[in-house]
């Protein structure tokens, strides 16, 4: 005969179970179309797509939404399981049980774990199946990584949703901490970045450069992006430990919650406190920054809209965690969150105010990479696919220069998010530090005449950029799959790597001024898992062969015709680089009127197309073609266009 305890253990794994049967079921589901079925649909008719070849890890990259449909379950799964807690007269029968709690937790935990690991189970072996029937490519080893990996993560979500369960009365009350536990360190610094980005200039543009930590800190992330870089051992071990800890500190809690809490919001009142302060806080930036990004009139403006948002942010938050429109309204509540404004302001002003005008001394670089352009590689592509030194100068004159430069920038910068009708730039600055630390600053308010935009100029007007070529800093990778060049309209091989890199320094002869800003053609790369661009240049010898031995021709290539609107200019070597500045600035009819620029016929149109189809370049000289795209119209007098650079190239011609 079974005794008492072995019956009420039963009843309580039975009584749990069917609370999540059919959320269970559901989840089931939605793992097998996820997975089994998305994987079976990508590789069903591979004669469709012969030259289709499945990566090594697909299963790894076709999870993702298995891994985030399983945390959102996992959430839900903790919810529906500790319900109980959040009625007086269920708590009360739970309780009343001769059952201590540490037991009734643990049947909690065994029934949860068990309905992650089922439903996981139930679709490895459809993928063993799949492998062993028409997807070979899938290894078994690949499914039971994916497996352990995927329990790994639902278990992590499952045991912090279970530790905050203790820590409220509700269900929705306990759906909202672990949105909170989960993104709210994520939402606080992506918020206070927006604000400050929208209230001071020379800001990093690198949003993921600056967020590693808090980023790290937001599980949810990790879980999916682990996937498509690789598991970070360490990464996984702190948050294995931080699952531990929530179920110790879950057990701890619920030794000593009392029944008779379960009619209050939150268990711990200081929690809640400092969860509507922070929440608030960031709520206030949201709307600040909102204000101060659609409506850029002034500073006031600005200040006005991050008060407002304070106060709008507040009620919101009381509504939700009172869970009633109707607020009860609490001195300390109110006192706690002003402080935590005031506290959050000081460190806000004081913390960005010295990182926008902190200048690294010139002893301190290592290399600079300084531009008025926008940059959009990262540290970890750069030294993946690229040579050292690609975009980075260590020459002493450019670093000194760069300094210069963002000191000036420094006292020239004003308020972001005034709108003004000047013309401004773009500067971006990037420092790699002797002490092997990165610095980053973007500037968006510098005037377009600027001492510190005039600077940058100068640095590429003594030699060619051989930095900034794509062409001749790329590495031959075992990864790379395709090369393009021009728009890309022509498949090189990628034995054009090291063919440009041998005629590079013949580009080191040329005027810098033509052969930094004219004959510039875009170039891409395929990788397996990666996609880079960059510009390099018309007049290397590697490219003008690729070109001659391409079907298309060069109008095709260069997005030029008959349409075009063409113009020729002839400059002396003082007049080069004043003229390309000038480019930048002037709107074409401006230009033309200025250097007295040769508006070309029909005919001479003609001409100058088929010398440019047969490859007549001349960088050595210091005849000019301006050209626009195809049907090109000139803008109307009362909607003038803006510099010449946006619709008109150079080639430099015979």
């Amino acid at each position: 005969m079974k005794s008492q305890t072995s019956l009420l253990n039963k009843t309580l794994l039975s009584h749990f179970s069917g609370t999540v049967f059919w959320l269970t079921i559901v989840f089931m589901a939605l793992n097998i179309i996820a997975l089994p079925v998305s994987i079976w649909i990508v590789t069903f008719d591979r004669e469709l797509y012969p030259d289709y070849t499945i990566p090594e890890n697909l299963l790894f990259q076709m999870s993702a939404g298995q891994i985030i449909i399983g945390m959102i379950f996992s959430a839900f799964l903790a919810m529906f399981l500790l319900n109980y807690l959040n009625d007086e007269a269920s708590s009360d029968f739970m309780h009343s049980l001769p059952v201590k709690r540490t037991a009734t937790l643990i049947h909690v935990l065994i029934t949860g774990v068990t309905a992650i690991v089922v439903p996981l189970v139930i679709t490895a072996v459809i993928l063993l199946a799949e492998h062993m029937i028409f997807i070979p490519e899938i290894t078994v080893t690949d499914i039971g990584k994916w497996f352990v990996y995927a329990v790994f993560t639902h278990i992590v979500i499952f045991s912090i949703a279970i530790f905050a369960g203790f820590l409220v009365n509700g269900i929705f009350l306990h759906l909202q901490l672990i949105i909170l536990i989960m993104f709210l360190p994520l939402a606080v610094w992506s918020l206070t970045f927006a604000a400050a980005t929208a209230l001071y200039d020379g800001i990093s543009s690198s949003f993921m450069e600056q967020s590693e930590l808090v980023l790290t800190a937001t599980f949810p992330y990790v879980a999916v992006n682990q996937l498509y870089e690789g598991i970070n051992i360490l990464h996984s071990l702190i948050w294995a430990v931080a699952a531990v800890a929530a179920i110790l500190l879950a057990f701890a809690v619920y030794k000593f919650r009392r029944n008779e809490y379960v009619t209050l919001n939150f268990n711990f009142n200081w929690l809640k406190e400092i969860l509507t302060a922070v929440t608030t806080v960031a709520g206030m930036l949201a709307i600040g920054t909102a204000v101060s990004i659609f409506i850029p009139v002034s500073a006031v403006s600005s200040i006005i809209g991050f008060g407002v948002g304070a106060v709008v942010a507040y009620l919101i938050v009381e509504m939700f965690f009172q869970k009633s429109a109707k607020i009860q309204f609490s001195w300390k509540s109110i006192v706690c969150t002003l402080i935590v404004i005031i506290l959050f302001w000081i460190m806000f002003i004081t913390g960005w105010t010295k990182y926008v005008n902190d200048v690294p001394a010139a002893a301190e670089v290592d290399s600079v990479y300084i531009s008025s352009d926008y940059s959009y590689y990262t540290g970890e592509t750069l030294d993946e696919y690229f040579k050292e030194g690609y975009l980075f100068n260590g020459d002493k004159r450019v670093i000194d220069s760069a300094v210069t430069a963002h000191q000036a920038a420094v006292e020239d910068k004003s308020f972001p998010t005034i709108y003004t009708d000047e013309e401004t730039g773009h500067l971006e600055i990037q420092y790699k530090m002797k002490d092997g630390t990165e610095m980053i600053r973007t500037f968006q308010t510098l005037a377009s005449d600027s001492e510190s935009l005039k600077l940058v100029n100068q640095l590429h007007q003594n030699k060619y950029d051989m930095n900034s070529d794509f062409l001749a800093n790329v590495k031959q990778h075992p990864d790379m799959t395709e090369l393009w060049l021009l728009n890309d309209t022509i498949l090189a091989d990628v034995k054009l790597i090291d063919d440009y890199q041998a005629h590079a320094d013949e580009l080191l002869k040329y005027d810098p001024a033509i052969v930094n800003n004219t004959g510039r053609i875009e170039v891409n790369a395929g990788y397996k898992n990666n996609y880079e661009s960059g510009y390099s240049s018309i007049y290397n010898k590697a490219v003008l062969e690729q070109i001659a031995a391409s079907e298309l021709t060069v109008e095709e290539m260069m997005y030029v015709d008959q349409s075009s609107t063409m113009y020729t200019a002839e400059l002396s070597d003082e007049e080069m680089n004043t003229f390309i500045n000038d480019y930048k600035k002037l709107t074409i009819d401006e230009l033309a009127d200025e250097y007295k620029l040769q508006n070309l016929s029909e005919d001479e149109k003609t001409e100058m197309i088929e010398q440019v189809n047969n490859l007549e370049f001349a960088p050595e000289g210091n005849k000019l073609l301006i050209y626009s795209y195809p049907e090109y119209e000139t803008p109307e007098e009362e909607y003038p266009g803006g510099s010449a650079e946006f619709d008109f190239s150079i080639l430099a011609i015979q």
